[in-house]
């Protein structure tokens, strides 16, 4: 198993072409937010996670009750109200397709909720949804209660970021057991379904079930609620313009761990927070662009 260093992934981050456009590095979409959980997808585009990790154009998916709440941070993104019950998604095809029309990437879960509208749109972004979809929070927990074959049969490549609870959920074994071998297990599960799983921990583990990366960036302060919705932003963005899938989200996986260090440094593990961590993108990009 390769350890990922700052140098594996200049090539990821190279210096773009004076005549690139927006287009060049993709459309992508962020689908979340309920009335109880709107600061998930706030935070996955409010400290512009995407755009500073590199897309061209993000669209905020979000229940139309919560939108109000939202509407005053979008500035580099664009907003696109989804139908809703007292701020709660109520899925609607046509609304779906027109949000990720035209996108690369889509990730999908951040603080959406657990009920069965969630399990719809899921449904329907695999079956249907031709990008990468990545797949986080309230989006894994709709996936562990679904038929995992739905994942072999996917549109689109898949990229699923559990922590170890999670995960737990998506494979039905115990948290302990998958501790013993997260690697392994992690392997196994991207064998079985296709996706590429990218495993949280204190060692974080990529793998499409023939390679295996780890990322050995991180620190304890950023156990805080949003670190997990960074991620998901900065792994959209790069999803979008890195062919390597596998790469992609090694590379998603390196940059929010150490970012999360440069905001210990400056914050200290009490008092950091996750807007901390995304703060610090644009610096660790810099940071693997000089690396030897």
């Amino acid at each position: 198993m390769e350890t990922v260093t700052a140098a594996d992934l200049k090539e990821v981050f190279r210096e773009r072409p004076r005549d690139s456009h927006k287009g060049t590095y993709g459309y992508i979409a962020l689908i979340g937010g309920s009335f109880r959980y709107s600061g998930a997808i706030r935070l996955a585009y409010m400290a512009n996670c995407a755009m500073r990790s590199g897309a061209g154009v993000v669209r905020i998916g979000a229940p139309r009750g919560i939108c109000s709440t939202i509407r005053s941070d979008v500035l580099e993104s664009t907003l696109f109200p989804l139908s809703d019950s007292d701020g709660d998604l109520v899925f609607i095809a046509d609304e779906m397709k027109e949000l990720t029309c035209g996108t690369r990437s889509a990730a999908f879960g951040m603080g959406i909720g657990n009920g069965e509208e969630t399990e719809k749109a899921l449904s329907w972004l695999l079956k249907n949804y031709p990008g990468r979809l990545i797949i986080d929070a309230d989006g894994l927990n709709a996936l562990a209660r679904t038929d995992r074959s739905i994942l072999r049969a996917a549109a689109g490549r898949v990229v699923l970021t559990p922590h170890p609870g999670e995960f737990s959920r998506l494979t039905g074994k115990p948290i302990r057991e998958l501790l013993t071998d997260p690697a392994g297990e992690a392997e196994a599960y991207a064998r079985e379904t296709g996706a590429t799983v990218l495993l949280k921990g204190a060692y974080t583990t990529v793998t499409d079930g023939k390679k295996t990366l780890r990322i050995d960036r991180g620190c304890a302060g950023m156990a805080t609620a949003g670190s997990g919705d960074v991620l998901s932003g900065i792994l959209a963005a790069v999803c979008a313009w890195e062919g390597n899938l596998l790469r992609a989200a090694a590379a998603a996986a390196w940059i929010n761990g150490r970012a999360g260090e440069l905001a210990q440094q400056r914050y200290g593990d009490i008092s950091m927070v996750a807007g901390d961590t995304a703060a610090q993108i644009p610096e660790v990009i810099k940071e693997i662009r000089s690396a030897e």
